[in-house]
């Protein structure tokens, strides 16, 4: 998108994206100061790397979470309908138990 810049001199320039308005900076206003903008816009996207990178990493850690989640549950489920049973499948009941504590272990040790 084009922007219209009106400046002090009395001209009027379109700038049509950064590299143009580094330039203008650069005519008005010197090397250094083109130099300086240059740096914060740089830092900037740097900043917006990072944030974007932190995202998704983010997602990335919700989607593991609900799927430990998912696994307990189904685990818990199994013991839960063990001792409903009429009788106490003690092997089963310790596997599923096992099961939580590897899942378990395995997500501290990560």
């Amino acid at each position: 998108m084009a922007e219209t810049v009106f400046l002090t001199d009395g001209r009027i320039e379109t700038i049509f994206n950064d590299r143009d308005f580094l330039g203008l900076v650069e005519e008005c206003m010197g090397c250094d100061a083109r130099g300086w903008l240059e740096d914060r816009l740089a830092e900037k996207e740097s900043d917006l790397e990072y944030a974007i990178c932190m995202e998704k990493e983010a997602d990335s850690l919700r989607e593991h979470h609900k799927e430990v989640m998912a696994e307990l549950r189904k685990e818990s489920e199994t013991i839960a309908e063990l001792i409903r049973g009429r009788e106490i499948d003690r092997r089963a009941l310790s596997a599923a138990a096992g099961n939580i504590g590897i899942i378990t272990f395995r997500e501290v040790s990560r």
